[in-house]
């Protein structure tokens, strides 16, 4: 399973990631529309600043999931390789994903009553966040 890799040291904060992520998951095609898009797009990755540094909350995809074991409805489950697949039509809106959650890498989407979170761009031939990095700061790492 693809992961991303993050490097802090030529990070910018320029947050080109996440207007690419938000971008990738709207449901409009052309950037008027998703500027100006209500509810606007959620982007599943976004830059913060830990101790003056930028960080990247997104999902770790972690061996053992705190936010699988938390969700009662399997909305969430893990597969062989570590993927961690939500189902949003199993997703009741409880948001206890996003308590669990140790990154705080699950948003709510309240506009579709779901939670989201980074799918690693699935169905795509690309990552949305590493395509659009200037400073190749996020990269794939297999």
């Amino acid at each position: 399973m693809k992961k991303v890799k993050f490097d802090k040291d030529i990070c910018m904060s320029c947050r080109a990631c996440e207007i690419a992520c938000g971008e990738r998951h709207s449901d409009h095609v052309d950037w008027p529309d998703i500027l100006l898009a209500e509810p606007r797009p959620i982007p599943r990755v976004s830059v913060s600043l830990k101790k003056g540094n930028p960080y990247l909350v997104r999902c770790q995809f972690c061996k053992k999931p705190e936010c699988m074991e938390a969700c009662e409805h399997d909305a969430i489950s893990q597969e062989d390789d570590g993927y961690v697949r939500f189902d949003a039509e199993k997703c009741t809106g409880c948001w206890e994903c996003i308590d669990a959650c140790p990154f705080g890498a699950i948003q709510k989407d309240e506009f579709h009553g779901v939670a989201v979170r980074c799918d690693l761009c699935e169905g795509y031939d690309n990552l949305a966040c590493v395509s659009s990095c200037p400073t190749e700061a996020l990269t794939i790492k297999e």
